[in-house]
């Protein structure tokens, strides 16, 4: 019985270990510095890609797209959930049979099985943020469609509340195809302020950032992260983002829910 419970401890701990290699680690993912790739009319940057403890897949670049161009993504990207942050340009997203041309932090999300697609409408290169994911959980397209079709909306339309440390902008809160809950606003920081003090919470979230810069504390260290940047921290990881620059900062705070009790 000890030597069973003995190998019962070495596997457990072999699992934890494979699963602790495979986890994309906290942290600040930059993308000035990410690779272009060329693929066709369209410059690709991959910012991340891996596996976290309540995703599967998870990965998140950016696509520009010429001025005048078009572009529709394979039907395989359907599998995922995704969303879509426009970063610069102004891009018409035609999301199933509907079209709204839009711009800077715009926002876009695809339930799974829903299909769009991109027209750069202006005289410039328009770039986007793809956010694909999938949750460790089963797909619920049923559960996504229940809460409300995929949706775009317009940054200039969402609505601003001010505090002294800057701005917030609820964009939605909401049962997806891919969790029973998914959590997106917006947040300004004045320059001096944080958004909170350094806590920890269960569930994993992400940090993109639209303009300015923070210091961003993650475990016992400091990090900085610019405009473009990601910052992806895990479960349990104590943060705590801070403007300390002379402007404003904008960024895009992105939580996922798998448990009721988050």
């Amino acid at each position: 019985m000890k030597i069973i419970f003995g190998i019962f401890i070495m596997l457990a701990q072999s699992l934890f270990a494979i699963a602790q290699t495979n986890a994309l680690p906290a942290g600040v993912y930059n993308w000035s510095n990410s690779k272009v790739q060329k693929i066709g009319v369209l410059e690709k940057k991959q910012v991340l890609a891996g596996k976290t403890l309540d995703l599967k897949a998870f990965e998140i670049y950016t696509l520009t797209l010429p001025a005048g161009k078009a572009y529709t993504p394979p039907l395989s990207d359907s599998k995922f959930e995704r969303l879509i942050i426009v970063k610069s340009g102004t891009v018409k997203l035609t999301l199933n049979d509907s079209a709204k041309t839009v711009g800077f932090g715009s926002l876009a999300l695809v339930l799974a099985g829903d299909n769009i697609s991109f027209q750069n409408t202006s005289g410039d290169p328009a770039t986007w943020y793809v956010i694909n994911y999938k949750s460790i959980n089963p797909v619920d397209v049923k559960r996504g469609h229940d809460a409300g079709p995929s949706f775009v909306k317009d940054w200039n339309s969402l609505k601003v509340n001010v505090s002294p440390k800057g701005e917030t902008r609820a964009v939605f809160d909401r049962p997806t195809s891919m969790f029973g809950r998914f959590d997106v606003h917006a947040t300004a920081l004045n320059s001096g302020y944080a958004s909170h003090d350094p806590h920890t919470h269960r569930v994993e979230e992400l940090i993109l950032m639209l303009n300015g810069g923070v210091q961003e504390h993650i475990g016992n260290d400091e990090f900085m992260a610019g405009a473009g940047d990601c910052i992806y921290l895990s479960s349990g990881i104590l943060h705590r983002p801070k403007n300390i620059g002379n402007q404003q900062c904008y960024y895009y705070a992105i939580q996922w829910h798998n448990l009721k009790t988050d």
